[in-house]
């Protein structure tokens, strides 16, 4: 074994802490490379959340605005309607928006005259399924849903005095909005007042469609 001068020794250590050096260094490029990766990525992200920022507060005044909007349309298509069905100028119909635990809450109302009234306790079960169509009609004026008025067994609780000029209100939104009215129901007195009348049947598990004229 060859033994090595001091010199020698030296030499080796110094050329061992040099490369201990060079190491040291690239990882400290390395890291330094990656430290402004990740203060470029965190600036992104800052203005990412700033823009996620506005877009929500945008979003939720456009809610606030859109809920109003459809309540407003709703309360004046209701009134409309239980006026011209109930044959009074009083009544109108009253929807009041809140918001408890981040949701929207909407309370109805009905005022006759001077008086406010519980619409589930005015004018019988009726009024639920005429308040029940105007949020449809509503629904398909505000969000532009194409198409006809689909309506299954509608105005079951509208007595028969109520019951045609109840149809002649939604009749009357259809030709104004030129929507096609497509009713399915066992009432009589509906489908007298249809343009046309398609009776279903089964038999043997086999439908069999047949008009009336």
């Amino acid at each position: 074994m060859r033994s090595l001068t001091p010199s020698q020794i030296r030499r080796e250590r110094l050329s061992a802490v040099e490369d201990d050096i060079q190491l040291l260094l690239g990882e400290k490029q390395a890291s330094v490379r990656r430290l402004v990766s990740l203060r470029t990525r965190h600036s992104q992200l800052l203005t990412e959340q700033e823009y996620l920022e506005v877009a929500r507060d945008l979003y939720q005044k456009a809610a606030i605005v859109v809920r109003y909007k459809v309540s407003d349309r709703f309360a004046a298509l209701a009134t409309e309607a239980l006026r011209y069905i109930f044959q009074r100028d009083d009544l109108t119909f009253i929807v009041s928006l809140d918001v408890k635990g981040n949701m929207p809450i909407a309370t109805f109302k009905v005022q006759i005259g001077e008086y406010e009234a519980d619409p589930r306790t005015s004018m019988g079960g009726s009024i639920f399924e005429i308040i029940g169509v105007c949020l449809r009609l509503i629904c398909l004026e505000v969000f532009e849903i194409p198409g006809p008025l689909i309506l299954e067994e509608p105005l079951r609780s509208v007595d028969e005095a109520n019951l045609q000029r109840a149809l002649a209100f939604v009749l009357h939104y259809c030709n104004t909005t030129g929507r096609q009215l497509i009713i399915v129901t066992h009432n009589v007195q509906i489908t007298n007042a249809a343009d046309k009348h398609f009776e279903v049947t089964q038999h043997n598990g086999i439908s069999a469609v047949r008009e009336y004229v």
